[in-house]
């Protein structure tokens, strides 16, 4: 494998610390640093030919050589965005978490080899192991691994360095304190086996994060008088190349623009930014290729937990929820049916003259609640239709009394139990309504709502019946308290 080290950086502290690097941490470093084009390797590797024609292993290792160059020119922070001091730490210490997280991704791996795991679809992401059980021990190491990121941005400040290859090697350097990956690996190994409730339904998900919530987006401009000190609503997302240190786990920003054109209007008299998002199924830059992350919903509402602690600083917005389309049900869903799914992922909130209202939908948050979509993999198979529901609100764990497996439970029992010809376009007007000025449903309600979700469990066939038991009681303890509120 080639190895990069930038000429422009020799005789300088930087190449001391290189150099104490192993090969080995020198290709975990190579790799983190390029990222996206390293993994993501079947989008766009040009050719690489000679006199004699190298051999594919030897064009791709000279690809990699070819892309560090390249990124090292290239990412690079500007200097009129070095001087905004006051946002400079908040952006260094997430692009410096994200490389010292990809550095346990990348060691963890061969640890996780050792150790008994769930079942993991070869048809869903790859790294979904690797990815959670990282993130589990960072977490939990959290308070240790901030303190060293503050030390290292002292470092880069001082230092007036704007390069993030130096971030990304300063982190590597940091590898030999990170190593207990065989610790790492058996406190993943029990928490999976702890939290796992494996289906038959290939799902994923993604999480949107934003400091000024539903005014985040261009078409609120003038944000309701709200202020993120921290981020200033991620306008400076691209120009700290997050994309390019977020990648594991899906980062893009998103503005709600559909044209990311210069012309676009909205672009000129709108303020910048949007939300941070986490799309933890997608596979590439342009976001044309995706994967599901697991068939295993117990886990998924774990790592949904961990992305939200990991991203402390940035309050959860919105989750959207998709499963492959296997097979619908037979009943016809009526508008308390989508009421209940309403209920239990929702906002049920006090609006800012302290009416209770269903504030996703009554402040207008929605582009769609149940949508149909098509999603392509990356091995060129044809795009799988999806069902996406995109109505629940990110909580975190402190905020809520409930785990996010029966709400993903709920929906996918709703997708196996009832038609979703229509995806609720024919009941939004009722739970628009109903959102302004809700009113307790009728137990008759609830009691159709669970039992048609139990039949949906059914007729996908995957998960035993104690766990569809229990978690048919949960949803209908959670629907019970919810309803309550209303009466």
């Amino acid at each position: 494998m080639a190895l990069y080290f930038p000429r422009q950086l020799r005789s300088t502290r930087y190449e001391a610390l290189y150099r104490r690097l192993t090969s080995y941490e020198r290709l975990l470093l190579l790799r983190e640093f390029v990222g996206i084009t390293y993994r993501r390797r079947f989008i766009f590797f040009k050719n690489q030919r000679t006199t004699a024609d190298l051999s594919p292993l030897a064009a791709f290792r000279r690809n990699i050589e070819i892309a560090a160059a390249r990124y090292f020119q290239q990412l690079r922070i500007g200097r009129r965005v070095w001087l905004e001091r006051d946002i400079l730490r908040p952006y260094l210490h997430i692009i410096l978490r994200h490389y010292l997280f990809g550095y346990h991704v990348q060691g963890i791996r061969r640890s996780l080899d050792r150790v008994k795991l769930p079942f993991h679809s070869p048809d869903c992401y790859y790294d979904f192991f690797p990815n959670l059980a990282a993130m589990l021990w960072f977490n939990r190491q959290r308070a240790e691994y901030d303190h060293l990121i503050d030390s290292l941005i002292d470092e880069v400040i001082a230092e007036e360095q704007r390069s993030l290859y130096v971030y990304a090697l300063l982190c590597a350097s940091l590898i030999k304190k990170l190593q207990p990956f065989d610790l790492m690996a058996e406190l993943a190994a029990a928490e999976f086996a702890k939290f796992s409730r494996p289906g038959l339904t290939p799902a994923g998900v993604e999480l949107e994060f934003s400091n000024l919530g539903r005014f985040a987006t261009f078409d609120k401009p003038f944000k309701g008088n709200r202020q993120d000190h921290l981020f200033q609503n991620m306008r400076y997302y691209e120009a700290f190349f997050l994309d390019d240190v977020s990648w594991r786990l899906g980062g893009y920003l998103d503005s709600h623009i559909r044209d990311r054109s210069l012309l676009s209007l909205p672009r000129i008299w709108a303020q910048p930014g949007g939300f941070f998002e986490y799309s933890l199924v997608r596979l590439d830059y342009p976001r044309s290729f995706s994967m599901p992350l697991s068939l295993d919903l117990g886990l998924i509402a774990l790592y949904i937990d961990e992305v939200i602690k990991f991203i402390a600083e940035i309050r959860p917005h919105s989750l959207h929820i998709n499963f492959e389309k296997v097979a619908f049900g037979d009943v016809k869903p009526q508008l308390d049916d989508y009421l209940c799914l309403l209920l239990l992922g929702g906002d049920l909130g006090y609006n800012e003259a302290g009416k209770l209202q269903e504030l996703r939908l009554a402040n207008n948050e929605l582009r769609g609640v149940i949508q149909r979509r098509k999603h392509r993999a990356a091995k060129g198979e044809e795009a799988k239709e999806v069902v996406e529901y995109s109505y629940l609100r990110l909580k975190s764990p402190a905020e809520r009394d409930y785990g996010y497996f029966p709400v993903l439970m709920a929906s996918k029992g709703f997708q196996f139990g009832y038609n979703m010809d229509l995806s609720c376009r024919d009941q939004v007007q009722g739970m628009l309504s109903w959102a302004h000025n809700p009113q307790a449903l009728p137990e008759t309600a609830l009691n159709r709502f669970v039992e048609t979700v139990k039949s949906g469990w059914r007729r996908e066939g995957g998960h035993p019946a104690t766990v569809c038991e229990q978690t048919a009681a949960e949803i209908n303890r959670l629907l019970q308290h919810q309803n309550q509120r209303l009466k």
